[in-house]
């Protein structure tokens, strides 16, 4: 049997087989196959093929002579690899991981999604250890290559970066600075490496060397960029100049990994002991607490602080709901489903689904900015609280919500001196600090001292103390002195007091000094400001790019005034490393009364069409290579797209609507966010849907959701609905409508129906792109295995495989190896085990994790088959848990169903009696079985159980099973699995 087959492109192009290097041949043979594997499996035509390797001095008949190079190479790559002749070339099939730049990029991707430190470490050095040489060393510079080039050797930069910031995450800092000292050397323009050694220097005790180093970056960026230091680098030196002991913790978190992670400060919270105090005290007796006070005065701040404190005790289960962005008070149940990660459950509202994910459950729930959402948020506080006895609430409001529960901790502006007060009092009022703090971050040479104390006095005096008002005077300080500002503010409210303004108030003092400070920007930046409210949360430097722009505005103008705007602490930075911005509420709001209606209504529409466009974009791109980073680009927007949404509907935009439900319908399935599935519904309640050619596609978006949630009837309904509405309107549903109808089918029973709407999938995505071929083969391999004919399963999973390397899609990849694992299980339990971890894998790195917790699944159930029940059901607690979570009972089910056969291997026969018990009550004990034994395994089982307990306890246990709500069936299974886990 031949070896294990390795393609090397990371240095010189090489071939392996088991370590032995073998013969390719010279450097036509070498261009060749560098070029095949640049093209990642699409089709090399054979005229650049030999204009590659021949250039001007082409052979008297090329076609012969490249088929005879070809030939040659084929027969040193088989087996293994396979070089197709496909018009008008040739291709390369070969498994990714079989090629070491290939598989250094898929290890990278699983080492991001390893949540566990020591795992992603080794990821990140196996990762490393494949990157050789430089990649296409010989061929570096032919244009074919200088895009693959320039990816891996950015993503190579990016994985050191990030394999170091682990590392010094788990507190290796003496031992990082050399390693540190050399990426720096070699990227002196990347930020993150400067970030990560100045922060190793200063925990080893080399803070004055810290320093010397941002300012060599600084230094770097001045004289060869012409930049102004970012704000993270600004922020570090900050820290490290007052010793911030928070910096010796952790280091600065420059992109996020993936994980739930607390709230991070990007700037100190300064003057608030008091406060934390007493609110963390308060939220230990009481399930309400809602911190009131003006726009302007920390509430958010203050709150995200309070979460961040309250983790570690909480277990995590601590979740920030931001309501800012949500305008309409029907979406902000949804949008506190969508902040914990909680979607509709068969049957079930999104309120009662909320009430029982909740339930029993020590969580606390952050509500922030409830004040225009008061009733609405009311309603479900009292609701959820009702229902919930351990739940805690923590809401940010201008009002209380007026709940009996209710405890009110009002929010003050910070301390400030009266006029008397001894000068070293002065500076350390909390409103003096704040100041200082944040005008050394606008103008790093300022400093506070007997020339402008009494000026910064008066300037903290005269906006009354209010945080935000602070920021934005302290910003100011770029250009202006502290006794002008004080001067200006002066006569800024002695004209408001003229006017018969009340600047003590302390709403109208924060609108004040937003208004004073918009007054002084220029025309350009005022316009850019107002139409930067239109956005919900943050937003990326695109965006403001295309929805802000008009004839007056260019795009090349707006990037200088975004920046001009962040340097006067009118715009936040909020994610240096990507450019993500967001207004303040008090801010946005303001931002937004300076629009006219007609001015509102265009930047509004611009905005809907950007974050249209940005749908289909990352739609499209969810089926290549791009997954991974089109799925977190969507994640960052989905606020904007809610925005968007809500804006169509508003203005009957049907097919606008049709089409965003639509290019996120695989988005919203993959990531379980199942607000896309409410808007389907929401999109089919429109007038003149009937006549939409979209309308089918919507149809299967609504069909899909309700399978997912269990509701096979009502999924059914909308399947067949779609189908008439295409056939009617002469369009197609994408195949969404059958796969719907397949799926649900089968779990009723019905495999002959099943199998005939996924061969018409099938034969409907031949015409499609190659990932969705990929899914229609694996539906198809996956239903010839569940009915007991493995061998058509390969067959139909290894024809998944190609389409799936063909198409780049990580999704594609993990359905097509999920298939074959399962088509392999009763005749090769190692090499199914394999696949179906490499499916997982895959899927985990590209975000999807639908097909992860599906391919877990199946990976547990072999484990526990092959000796290892204990270490399954561990595993099968968080898939089952993921399932619960995401309102996915059709997966639940199946989860269920082994954990079930792993009771009674266990010898925990009432258990398994009561689960059989429930899942006989769904319909769920002989749902789709994914191996033909599966219904008469579990027939033996039940009444071997039956013989063993007896029939009088038989009959209770599966009562009881019976009598199980969702949540408490999870429950159980969760008690029974820790139960189990405890004893052994």
């Amino acid at each position: 049997m031949a070896g294990k087959l390795d393609v090397r492109v990371l240095g010189n192009v090489e071939v392996r087989r088991d370590s032995e290097n073998l013969a390719v041949g010279g450097p036509k043979q070498r261009l060749l196959l560098a070029m095949l594997v640049a093209a990642r499996g699409a089709v090399v035509p054979a005229e650049r093929l030999a204009e590659e390797v021949w250039g001007g001095s082409q052979p008297a008949d090329p076609s012969a002579v490249l088929q005879s190079n070809v030939s040659r190479l084929r027969k040193v790559l088989e087996p293994g690899a396979l070089i197709v002749a496909r018009p008008p070339g040739y291709a390369l099939e070969i498994d990714d991981l079989d090629v070491d730049a290939w598989r250094f990029e898929a290890r990278c991707r699983a080492a991001r999604a390893t949540i566990e430190e020591p795992l992603a470490l080794a990821e990140f050095e196996a990762a490393l250890s494949e990157f050789s040489g430089s990649p296409f060393v010989e061929f570096a510079d032919r244009e074919w290559a200088r895009a693959d080039v320039t990816r891996l050797c950015e993503t190579r930069a990016a994985a050191r970066e990030e394999w170091m910031s682990r590392r010094l995450d788990l507190g290796e800092d003496h031992t990082l600075v050399a390693d540190l000292e050399a990426l720096v050397s070699e990227h002196p323009l990347r930020e993150r490496p400067w970030v990560l050694l100045a922060t190793a220097l200063h925990r080893s005790g080399r803070s004055a060397e810290a320093l010397r180093r941002i300012s060599a970056f600084r230094a770097i960026l001045r004289d060869e960029l012409g930049l102004d230091p970012p704000a993270a680098i600004r922020e570090l030196e900050h820290r490290v100049l007052e010793s911030d002991p928070a910096l010796m913790g952790a280091a600065p978190t420059l992109t996020n990994r993936g994980s739930r992670v607390p709230p991070t400060e990007l700037t100190p919270l300064v003057g608030r002991s008091v406060d934390l105090a007493g609110i963390v005290a308060l939220l230990g007796d009481h399930c309400l607490v809602t911190l009131v006070g003006p726009g302007g005065v920390g509430k958010t701040r203050l709150a995200m602080r309070v979460a961040a404190d309250v983790w570690q005790a909480r277990g995590g289960e601590v979740y920030v709901v931001e309501l800012a962005p949500v305008h309409e008070p029907l979406l902000a149940v949804a949008s506190v489903a969508t902040a914990i990660d909680v979607q509709q459950r068969q049957h079930l509202s999104l309120e009662d689904t909320l009430v029982e994910f909740l339930r029993g459950r020590r969580a606390m729930l952050v509500l922030d900015n409830c004040e225009h959402l008061r009733m609405s948020v009311a309603r479900l506080s009292e609701r959820l609280l009702a229902a919930c006895p351990d739940l805690t609430l923590l809401a940010t409001s201008r009002e209380v919500l007026g709940l009996a529960a209710e405890q009110v901790w009002r929010v003050e502006p910070l301390a400030v001196a009266a006029v008397a007060t001894p000068t070293d009092d002065i500076a350390e009022t909390a409103a003096v600090r704040l100041f200082v703090d944040r005008a050394r971050a606008s103008n790093p040479s300022f400093v506070l001292g007997p020339d402008n104390l009494a000026a910064v006095a008066e300037i903290v005096r005269r906006v009354d103390g209010l945080p935000l008002a602070i920021e934005l005077a302290a910003a100011r300080l770029r250009g202006i002195s502290p006794a002008a500002l004080a001067e200006r503010l002066q006569q800024r409210f002695d004209l408001l007091d003229h006017a018969q303004f009340t600047p003590v108030e302390r709403h109208q003092t924060v609108g004040d000094l937003v208004g004073w400070s918009f007054n002084l920007l220029s025309a350009d930046e005022q316009t850019l400001f107002a139409r930067l409210s239109v956005f919900a949360g943050s937003f990326g430097l695109e965006a403001v790019e295309s929805v802000c722009v008009d004839d007056t505005l260019d795009a090349r103008a707006s990037v200088r005034l975004l920046a001009a705007l962040v340097d006067k602490s009118m715009v936040q930075m909020t994610d240096p490393q990507i450019g993500r911005y967001r207004l303040l509420e008090p801010l946005r709001q303001f931002g937004a009364e300076q629009l006219d209606e007609h001015a509102r209504s265009t930047v509004r529409e611009s905005h809907a069409r950007w974050f249209l466009d940005l749908s289909v974009r990352s739609g499209a791109a969810l089926a290549g290579p791009d997954e991974a980073e089109a799925s977190a680009r969507l994640d960052r927007d989905f606020d904007n797209l809610r925005g968007a949404f809500s804006w169509m509907v508003e203005r009957h935009a049907l097919e606008d609507a049709c089409s965003l439900v639509g290019s996120l319908r695989e988005y919203s399935f993959r990531s379980m966010r199942a607000e896309v599935i409410a808007w389907a519904d929401d999109v089919v309640a429109m007038p003149g849907f009937g006549d939409s050619p979209r309308g089918p596609l919507v149809l299967g978006v609504a069909a899909y959701g309700r399978f997912v949630r269990g509701d096979l009837d009502s999924s059914i309904r909308y399947g067949l609905a779609a189908i008439d509405a295409a056939e009617r309107l002469g369009v197609g549903t994408s195949g969404l409508a059958e796969r719907s109808l397949g799926n649900s089918l089968f779990y009723q029973g019905d495999a002959d129906a099943a199998q005939a709407w996924i061969d018409r999938m099938l034969a409907d995505a031949r015409d499609g792109s190659p990932a969705r071929l990929a899914h229609g083969l694996y539906m198809r391999s996956v239903a010839f295995t569940s009915v007991g004919n493995p061998q058509r399963g390969v067959e139909h999973a290894e024809d998944a495989l190609l389409a799936a390397r063909r198409s780049g899609s990580p999704t594609a990849l993990a359905e097509a190896s999920y298939a074959l694992g399962l088509a392999l299980e009763s005749s090769d339990e190692v090499a199914a085990a394999t696949l179906l971890t490499q499916s997982a894998d895959v899927a985990a790195a590209a975000g999807n994790r639908w097909i992860q917790a599906f391919a877990l699944t199946e990976v547990l159930w072999l484990e526990a088959r092959r000796g290892s029940p204990r270490s399954a059901l561990a595993g099968f607690s968080d898939v089952i848990y993921l399932w619960f979570r995401g309102g996915d009972w059709a997966n639940q089910w199946l989860s269920l169903r082994h954990v079930f056969g792993i009771l009674v291997q266990l010898q925990d026969h009432r258990a398994a009696v009561t689960l059989h018990g429930a899942l006989a009550a769904v319909g769920a004990s002989y749902a789709l079985p994914f191996e033909a034994s599966d219904a008469e395994r579990i027939s033996e089982l039940v009444g071997t159980l039956r013989d063993r307990l007896g029939a009088a306890e038989f009959a209770a246990a599966v009562r009881q099973g019976a009598s199980m709500s969702d949540g408490e069936i999870v429950e159980f299974v969760h008690g029974r699995i820790s139960a189990l886990l405890a004893a052994s």
